[in-house]
């Protein structure tokens, strides 16, 4: 019998694809797989997993990677199409399950609920003849698992580096326990944001404080506004003694209008604008600059 073991790797971090990963054995050569030493890839170091990937394609008579970027991941995290991040596993699965078409299907279940999980992968699974077994920590009981695991660890390790080198930043694992991507995260959140999955709490908090940076820098700036309106705006009044009157604004964003020998318009955002004949403009220009009025 043919049997595929699947299992993922990135579903936590915040920036980088999550990888999904079947291979494809005959059931005998699973013994083959715990001689060369195969385990969740966790239990390994990156040399062992680099070596063991090399293996493991040789014993496989076929294996499928599926390398989801984050945006797909946010599309699922969202709510798009009905997905979550488990039904978006539970998608990926049954591609490489229709692909690989194992009797048998192993299956590292991220899902509590794993009758549920089992019968949404039943539904959309072609061949109904596959027989499939879901288990939490599968890739720890079942060494084709552990084969899917590794080769899946191995793939993203790559995938994370290919980025690295394309944008001349270490900007470390991806995970936020790792300093290098905290600070990355907080420098460059905006400039490579189509690395970062912008679903996550981490990415959404870094969007926040930028959010919130800008609404307090506004709501200086109408204070300040404000203030000197409120103080052009008595200057101006005295301007009444000379001969100006009041008269409607014409735009929303105009704050005050005088008419008189010139026509003068105090803006919202502070702005003065003086039009008329130049000895006039100059003379009000110079009655506001030495602080006659």
């Amino acid at each position: 019998m043919l049997i595929c073991g699947i299992d993922e790797a990135g579903r936590g971090p915040v920036l980088g694809p999550l990888v999904m990963v079947g291979v494809l054995i005959k059931e005998e050569d699973e013994e083959k797989l715990k001689k060369i030493g195969v385990k969740d890839s966790k239990l390994l170091t990156k040399q062992q997993r680099d070596y063991l990937f090399k293996k493991i394609i040789k014993i496989a008579e076929k294996y499928q990677i599926l390398i989801v970027q984050p945006e797909e991941v946010d599309q699922a995290v969202n709510g798009y199409e009905g997905l979550n991040l488990n039904w978006l596993e539970a998608e990926k699965s049954i591609e490489i399950i229709n692909s690989l078409n194992p009797g048998k299907a192993i299956i590292d279940c991220p899902s509590n609920n794993i009758s549920k999980y089992k019968n949404y992968l039943t539904t959309k699974i072609e061949n109904k003849k596959i027989n499939l077994i879901l288990e939490h920590k599968a890739d720890f009981n079942y060494p084709v698992v552990a084969a899917a695991s590794i080769i899946a660890k191995v793939t993203r390790d790559n995938e994370i580096e290919k980025i690295k080198s394309k944008i001349k930043t270490d900007f470390g694992s991806g995970y936020m326990s790792d300093s290098k991507t905290v600070d990355f995260l907080e420098k460059y959140y905006e400039k490579h944001e189509d690395l970062f999955r912008k679903s996550w709490a981490p990415y959404k908090k870094a969007l926040n404080k930028k959010f919130q940076k800008k609404l307090e820098d506004f709501s200086q700036f109408i204070e300040k506004t404000e203030d000197k309106n409120k103080e052009l705006t008595g200057k101006l009044k005295q301007l009444e003694d000379l001969g100006y009157k009041f008269i409607p604004v014409k735009t929303q964003h105009e704050s005050v209008r005088l008419k008189g020998l010139c026509t003068i318009t105090l803006y919202k955002n502070g702005k003065l604008l003086i039009q008329g004949k130049e000895e006039n403009k100059k003379l009000i220009e110079k009655l506001l600059k030495n602080n006659k009025i």
